[in-house]
């Protein structure tokens, strides 16, 4: 089970170039802004070989690693096969925020990593009350998984 982990603002501002918040935060983003904007959001340490996403769950949350690394697999029938590693400044999970809901992947920490979730609450609440930050993540959600 992931560990909470405390956020700095080294750790916040990897989120600007992974959410490509450079036009909104061209200064920079500190944790304070980052716990305003996200509140229902948070860092967590994985162990090595700990699951952050498993394939077929329900969940629509964001991920970015702040720093380690996962590996993201698939599953089909009985083989696993390896999609991609991901280090610090990576965004997952965004093919289950647009469409059903459901993982279409697994995504295991490679080391002892730091991930930042973006809860999908957080992220309709910034549709409603900052709609043009709200859209953007959005569009980037849609162009990273190819639609």
């Amino acid at each position: 089970m992931p560990h909470p982990f405390a956020l700095t603002d080294a750790a916040a501002d990897t989120l600007r170039p992974a959410l490509r918040l450079e036009r909104f935060f061209p200064q920079g983003l500190d944790a304070e802004t980052v716990r305003r904007f996200f509140p229902r959001s948070g860092l967590y340490l994985y162990d090595a070989d700990e699951f952050v996403i498993s394939q077929g769950e329900e969940s629509k949350d964001l991920f970015v690693v702040s720093a380690g690394s996962v590996t993201v697999t698939k599953t089909l029938g009985t083989a696993g096969v390896n999609l991609a590693t991901m280090g610090p400044g990576s965004l997952f999970g965004e093919i289950a925020l647009i469409r059903d809901g459901v993982r279409v992947a697994n995504v295991v920490a490679a080391e002892p990593s730091t991930i930042f979730r973006i809860a999908v609450a957080d992220v309709l609440n910034l549709v409603r009350q900052h709609p043009d930050l709200g859209r953007h993540l959005q569009e980037l959600a849609r162009q990273r998984a190819g639609g």
